[in-house]
């Protein structure tokens, strides 16, 4: 790959951290192997240990080297794939259990929404502008790493007895079936990107650099016409590649 340096204004930390991740792209580096050293790399590109030093920092914060004290760098593995069913029909829980992913739920906040919440969600959550709305937000963990954060805002006129039910939301979908509602399919979604803040990078214990995938849809029950919850669901990039399936 030919990168014209003098238009571009390439870093020459930018220029090693490329280097590196076509290497793991065409799998010359594979998950596990050792990086050069930083002495290494700094003589092969006629550069610099400290910039050396800052493109692998960088890519660390990536998630796609890690450090391992007085051994090196390596890199990272990464967990197998999980399949996403964007039809809304099946639950996380049963996807992790149908591909046998070792996985758990916790519960981290189950409260009513703020007022800034329903205004930022209004239009997505289609309540009325008096309607109670909960919200549950839940850690999923797979293969012990905090992989995504599952936030429902739910609409309590149909589910009125949520808050006093809140410790049994680990599973949502379970939730509604136990309610009788089992008809669940959602319409519209959306699949967008964004950088964690720090409150996300302390829960999902990832870097700065690592990107999220938000994916923003809704819960319908087809049976009865009516919209359930909105449904925000943050992904770390770094852990997964996602499958999106959509079923008729």
């Amino acid at each position: 790959m030919t990168i014209f340096v003098d238009e571009l204004h390439i870093s020459k930390e930018n220029i090693i951290r490329n280097a590196l991740q076509e290497q793991i792209i065409n799998h010359t580096l594979q998950p596990g192997d050792k990086v050069p050293s930083e002495n290494a790399l700094a003589d092969e590109y006629q550069v610099k240990r400290i910039e050396v030093r800052n493109a692998l920092v960088t890519m660390e914060k990536m998630g796609l080297v890690e450090s391992r004290q007085g051994v090196g760098r390596f890199i990272k593995k990464k967990i197998p794939t999980i399949e996403l069913d964007i039809s809304g029909r099946v639950s996380f829980s049963e996807k992790m259990k149908n591909q046998n992913l070792p996985y758990r739920s916790e519960v981290i906040h189950a409260d009513y929404a703020s007022d800034e919440e329903i205004q930022l969600y209004a239009d997505r959550i289609n309540c009325d502008p008096d309607e109670q709305i909960f919200k549950v937000a839940r850690l999923r963990i797979v293969y012990d790493i905090p992989c995504a954060i599952h936030i429902s805002y739910i609409r309590e006129k149909f589910v009125p007895d949520i808050e006093r039910d809140k410790n049994q939301l680990d599973s949502v979908f379970g939730y509604y079936q136990k309610e009788g509602f089992t008809n669940l399919k959602s319409k519209t979604s959306v699949i967008s990107t964004a950088f964690p803040t720090i409150d996300e990078q302390q829960i999902l214990k990832c870097n700065e650099l690592v990107p999220l995938f938000i994916y923003e849809t809704d819960t319908h029950d087809e049976e009865r016409g009516i919209q359930l919850e909105f449904v925000r669901i943050l992904y770390r990039s770094d852990l997964f590649k996602h499958k999106l399936i959509t079923t008729q």
